[in-house]
């Protein structure tokens, strides 16, 4: 089979606005890459809104600086949370409300798109009108090293009432009024689970009640593997800290789907989780 090459995908109805959800904190190596990444997509109808989180590097002046009608600019006076990952949740509730677009990207501030992302996305939602989450693969991008390398995203054969293995936040984009609905529902989480991140929460949400999502096979986005970052320092190593994350994302389905009104089956891997943390507690 041949690939079409992604500057010639076609955009015949891309009128839509598009929202572009950039949140910052202390990126200041980064942040210049990734909000010229929005701003030099192929795709033109775009809106970029970043919000800073009480940055004390140079990311914050930089942002100040920019002079971009394209760009609306949320400057947080006073952290929310001691957890970064509600802090980054609440960043996205409060840069969507300032946000006009039909479709709604997210992008972390050390992170950047690739030149034809957006068009490529607005041209399949546009041909499924009924698409409410769309997500890629990212680059993964290691600046000590100065490496870049393509990731599969594994499959899980089992997955009952775990989750999906899924793709970071970065990679992720929405129909605007199923992001709206999903900000409403989890709102019991706002201030709860604070080591779950974003993308977590989001996919355990679409895996279980969206009625049409994708995740591409096509890589779009460049995920920076920044090393005071919370995927490095704690996501791989298996030990207390993970299967505490592990047990907030079993609590976190229980209460959604208590939420839902929906019948949780409490599965094997939940009880294992449960022990293991027991385990580490005592």
């Amino acid at each position: 089979s041949t690939r079409t090459p992604l500057n010639f995908i076609s955009t015949r109805h891309g009128n839509k606005l598009v929202s572009i959800l950039i949140n910052n904190y202390n990126n200041e190596l980064f942040i210049k890459k990734c909000v010229q990444s929005c701003l030099n997509q192929s795709y033109k109808n775009i809106e970029i809104i970043i919000y800073d989180d009480v940055s004390s590097d140079k990311s914050k002046k930089y942002i100040k600086n920019i002079k971009s009608k394209k760009i609306k600019k949320i400057f947080n006076k006073v952290k929310n949370f001691k957890s970064g990952r509600l802090n980054q949740l609440n960043a996205i509730k409060k840069s969507f409300l300032k946000s006009k677009g039909e479709i709604i990207f997210l992008l972390d501030g050390d992170d950047a798109f690739l030149k034809n992302k957006v068009k490529y996305f607005v041209n399949i939602f546009e041909k499924n009108k009924k698409l409410e989450f769309l997500q890629d693969s990212p680059i993964y991008y290691y600046p000590k090293k100065n490496l870049k390398e393509k990731k599969i995203l594994k499959s899980k054969k089992l997955i009952f009432h775990t989750w999906p293995y899924f793709n970071p936040t970065s990679t992720m984009a929405f129909q605007r009024n199923f992001l709206k609905k999903f900000l409403k529902e989890i709102s019991f989480s706002n201030k709860k689970f604070e080591t779950m991140a974003i993308d977590a929460r989001v996919m355990i949400y679409v895996y279980f009640f969206s009625k049409n999502y994708q995740i591409l096979n096509k890589y779009l986005t460049i995920y920076t593997q920044n090393i005071r970052g919370y995927t490095i320092s704690k996501y791989n190593y298996k030990g207390a800290t993970w299967w505490k994350r592990r047990f907030q994302f079993h609590k976190f389905v229980q209460a959604l789907f208590l939420k839902k009104k929906k019948v949780y089956y409490k599965l094997l891997d939940y009880y294992l989780t449960y022990i293991m943390n027991l385990i580490y507690k005592n």
